[in-house]
């Protein structure tokens, strides 16, 4: 229907791996640049002629991704390709503008009984309802340089329409479109989850060929299309899982993900299938150098179906994968899967995974293995030095945290203490501890506070599980302190004020009080209340006159300096 917007998105999972033969360099972007590949750009005429040039990236139309949170607008699926790389490239983007991008990487196909191509993209395509040669569209081809043309299976188009059989209507709804002089209509989203093919390239050892990808807006510039593309970088082998050490007692074959269907068999298709889905566990382990084979089925409409060989390889390793039966946790923190006891007795050097599901994809990796915060069963896999994995599942149960309940203290006069023991109710099992800090790293000198402020107790149950906690403790200060001397005084031995002192009222702590002459020349140091100062210097009387005393101490309460001066006088 003329002037009826909808919006196509097309997701896509184009899978491919070499058999036999090393991989050409970057082919899937995995230095994280564009080396090896031409990234070109231009815009498609209004008859849907592309023209495209240049061999550099331009920013926002080849553009690589990392980000492996990080989700289409569209289609909410993964921007950075499941398939574990580190790097994929998104070619194009949403801005309107009749513009054509293009990703091509060319190379030799090396000699060998086998060499299949594994690639993986993502289309997003806007469908405005244009003819179809005026439509966004997605373009993936491989071309034959050798003998100048292209291979039939599987190139192909996808171009934007709403009623491709196995797309979903996305939540995703556009503004409305006004341009082109359109009726204003809301536009629907469609997507369509990850899907695979292969290119089988047997039969083409020592040509050239060339990978082409191309994405194009409309023909009038009012409607986008792009992609998001990535190469499996695991050419020797695209059936992972076929080597076991010694002492393991099963062996899980994982076909390439993304495929429609999977058919397993022993040898080659031409025996009776062993089994059917992306992974195939064999038990016992088979026989060094066993031959599998795996029939891949592609959705339909996205390549041509293949058969991908593997070789079961055995290693005389030792391999022993221990992984506990349950591990408990608390709830909040969880439980950790990665702490040494949870594989203790494993064979040592083993690299540890952890997923949700006995699939071993990127997407079911445990974002946080030292915190698994929900309870279930979970799974870890074990891979040797050698290579050699198994997938154990382990138990997670985790426990309820310690209850305490506090009661902040009446407020005291100084020098009265708050027991923190008894702002709360013990609880039989539990065990408690006081901290000056909110994270319980600063312990207490004793469990008394004699000091207003805000105290941390943690408390600990039988599991080892712990609440952290506070109590507002108030302190009221004491009266103001006083720091008093005489004047004069007259050391004449008459038993009449014969001695200086300074007197302290208050909680003060002491700490010197030193005399000095007029001159500034020191003549007596105090270190306490009962030393007291006779008139006299070494030993010999001082002369009458004017003295000067400088008491320092601190405040026991607000816990600051004190210092006060004055004079005395000297009379005999």
């Amino acid at each position: 229907m003329r002037g009826l917007y909808r919006i196509l998105l097309t997701s896509l999972l184009l899978v491919g791996t070499r058999v036999f033969a090393q991989c050409p360099p970057n082919i899937g972007f995995e230095a994280g640049t564009f080396d090896g590949w031409i990234c070109s750009a231009g815009n498609i005429s209004s008859s849907g002629d592309i023209n495209v040039g240049g061999n550099y990236a331009i920013n926002n139309r080849h553009t690589l991704i990392s980000d492996a949170a990080g989700v289409d607008t569209f289609g909410h699926f993964p921007i950075l390709c499941p398939n574990g790389s580190k790097y994929s490239v998104r070619l194009g983007n949403a801005i309107n503008g009749a513009q054509a991008e293009r990703l091509s990487y060319q190379f030799t196909v090396p000699p060998g009984k086998g060499y299949s191509l594994v690639f993986y993209c993502a289309v997003v395509l806007q469908s405005p309802g244009h003819l179809p040669y005026q439509q966004p569209k997605f373009t993936a081809q491989i071309y034959d340089v050798t003998d100048d043309r292209y291979i039939e299976c599987p190139s192909f188009d996808f171009v934007a329409a709403y009623n491709i059989p196995g797309f979903q209507k996305s939540d995703v709804v556009l503004p409305v479109d006004t341009t082109q002089g359109h009726a204003t209509t809301p536009v629907d989203v469609y997507y369509k989850d990850w899907s695979a093919t292969t290119i089988n390239l047997v039969g083409y050892a020592g040509k050239q060929v060339r990978l082409e990808f191309t994405t194009n807006d409309c023909t009038l510039g009012g409607h986008f299309g792009y992609a998001y593309i990535d190469i499996d970088e695991e050419c020797e082998q695209p059936i992972t899982g076929n080597t076991y050490c010694a002492g393991q007692p099963s062996i899980t074959l994982h076909a390439p993900k993304g495929f429609d269907n999977y058919t397993w068999y022993k040898d080659d298709p031409t025996h009776a299938p062993v089994g059917t889905g992306e992974n195939l566990t064999i038990t016992p382990a088979p026989p060094d150098q066993t031959k599998y084979a795996v029939l891949i089925t592609p959705y339909p409409g996205l390549g041509c179906p293949d058969t991908i060989y593997t070789v079961i390889n055995r290693v005389d390793a030792p391999f022993k994968l221990n992984v506990l039966d349950t591990v408990w946790g608390c709830r909040g923190p969880g439980a950790d899967l990665t702490a040494a006891a949870v594989t203790a007795g494993s064979t040592d050097g083993m690299i540890f995974k952890y997923f949700t599901t006995p699939d071993e994809s990127l997407l079911n990796r445990i974002p946080n293995p030292r915190s698994v915060i929900n309870p279930g069963v979970y799974y870890i896999e074990g891979i040797s030095p050698q290579g050699c994995t198994n997938i154990m599942p382990v138990q997670v149960m985790l426990h309820d945290k310690p209850v305490i309940t506090i009661t902040d203290p009446m407020p005291i006069q100084y020098p009265q203490t708050v027991d923190l023991s008894k702002v709360y109710i013990p609880i039989s099992g539990q065990t408690y501890s006081y901290y000056s800090d909110a994270k319980a790293t600063i312990p207490l000198p004793s469990k008394y506070a004699g000091v207003s402020g805000t105290y941390y107790l943690k408390a600990v149950n039988i599991f080892g599980c712990e609440t952290i906690t506070y109590t507002n403790v108030v302190v009221k200060p004491p009266p103001p302190y006083s720091i008093t001397a005489p004047n004069i005084f007259t050391p004449n031995n008459d038993g009449i004020n014969d001695y200086f002192s300074v007197k302290l009222d208050g909680f003060i702590l002491f700490g010197d009080v030193k005399i000095y002459n007029r001159y500034g020349q020191l003549v007596f140091t105090a270190k306490s209340q009962n030393d007291l100062w006779d008139g006299n210097y070494s030993g010999h009387p001082l002369p009458p006159g004017a003295y000067y005393w400088i008491f320092e101490g601190t405040d026991q309460y607000y816990h600051v300096p004190i210092k006060k001066a004055a004079s005395i006088t000297i009379a005999r």
